[in-house]
């Protein structure tokens, strides 16, 4: 037998899979992983709106890293690990909403709960940060680490190029319990994906947007389209595809609207985000074909209650990118699946502040069982596509 065979089937023996359980608190998403030696658990909000992943560090103070929540974080102190290395390298990140953090870049050992795996990683820990709210000790970043602070790679990148994965991918479901309280079975999967268990059909995938290098998750966006139904009518959401209406032949909705990107379209899938925002061009004119006013609804002026997030409607995002439209893919998301009971209602839709820029969090990504593909393990042999497929009735939480 080859150096050559022994070193593939080496290489394929080690290789991974790593279901990460979901931790939902407050509304936020977090999964543990253990650090340092001895190891330490620590929880991280996932976010593939960033990279660099991070944790509170020793010297965050009540000032410095204010905190207003009941989560209690464990901080990181390098002095506590045997396998700690300061990388000499401080940085900092400002996030879209205006949160930062700012610290030293460390590696240390991470594994999972289950020990899995064992490897050194790169991450920062905070002297400085404004998350306040979140309820974890800090921040796995799914992005690419294109955009990584320097000295620092993603996590999953990082397993991705030691070859220690067994696919190229992640996948998530958020799980049939969004509440604090009660049993949680949402999982994040790390070099793998579970399709055969939560989808029911098929997963409709997307490449991304062709960039040089690739940065987030992000889509080509070629529409956006608002589909309103008359009274006693329902709409019905095909995954993949524009939806449709469950009325009489020569029946027309109450409203059926596409605004075009013109080839200029992108939207961001975000973990890390809870909303669902739109292009600014088009703000207006969704609530105004759902018979709302949007500056009103901003003003207290207007209403919106949670009769109003109801099945007569469903606002959709089509994706592709070449001249060639018969391949692209739709995915909608219908009133009455954007909260789930108990949660307070509000304007489902936000303004982006940009005209040709949606961002889909998770009030969009916890319908779906969602894959993230890089298409290869290095980034020379990327491909990476996006897939999201419908949940089957048993792992859908709002049945």
């Amino acid at each position: 037998m080859s150096t050559f065979t022994l070193l593939a089937l080496t290489a394929a023996a080690s290789a991974a899979v790593l279901e990460l359980p979901v931790h939902i608190q407050d509304t936020y998403s977090s999964v543990e992983f253990e650090v340092g030696t001895p190891a330490k658990p620590y929880r991280f909000m996932f976010d593939t709106g960033s990279t660099t992943s991070w944790v509170t560090g020793r010297n965050c103070t009540d000032t410095s890293c204010p905190k207003i929540t009941t989560f209690v974080r464990t901080p990181y102190n390098e002095s506590d690990s045997s396998t700690s290395v300061n990388l000499d390298q401080y940085s900092s990140i400002p996030y879209i909403d205006g949160d930062i953090l700012a610290g030293y870049v460390f590696s240390d050992v991470f594994s999972d709960d289950k020990e899995t795996l064992s490897w050194n990683q790169t991450f920062m820990a905070a002297e400085e940060s404004s998350w306040r709210w979140i309820t974890a000790d800090g921040f796995l970043g799914l992005g690419f680490s294109s955009i990584a602070e320097n000295k620092t790679t993603s996590l999953v990148e990082t397993l991705l190029w030691e070859d220690k994965l067994d696919e190229s991918r992640f996948a998530l479901f958020y799980g049939t319990n969004l509440k604090n309280t009660g049993v949680q079975d949402g999982v994040l999967t790390i070099g793998g994906s579970h399709e055969d268990v939560y989808v029911d059909g098929e997963v409709a995938y997307m490449p991304l947007r062709v960039e040089t290098p690739y940065e987030l998750w992000r889509a080509p966006l070629r529409s956006v389209s608002i589909l309103a139904a008359r009274e006693n009518q329902t709409v019905i959401v095909n995954n993949g595809k524009l939806p449709s209406i469950n009325a009489p032949a020569n029946t027309y909705p109450k409203a059926n609207t596409t605004w075009s990107m013109y080839g200029e379209g992108t939207a961001v899938f975000d973990t890390g985000a809870g909303r669902i925002s739109i292009p600014s061009s088009m703000a207006n004119a969704f609530y105004y074909y759902l018979g709302w006013n949007l500056t009103k609804l901003y003003n207290g002026e207007e209403r919106m209650e949670c009769e109003h997030m109801n099945s007569t409607w469903a606002i959709s995002f089509t994706f592709g990118e070449t001249a060639d439209e018969s391949n692209d893919v739709t995915f909608s998301i219908r009133g009455d699946e954007i909260f789930a009971p108990g949660e307070q209602c509000m304007p489902p839709v936000d303004d982006s502040g940009e005209s040709t820029f949606s961002l889909l969090g998770t009030d969009f990504l916890k319908r779906h069982y969602s894959v993230f593909d890089f298409g290869g393990n290095r980034v020379e042999n990327y491909q990476p596509r996006i897939g999201f497929g419908k949940l089957k009735e048993e792992y859908d939480y709002l049945k």
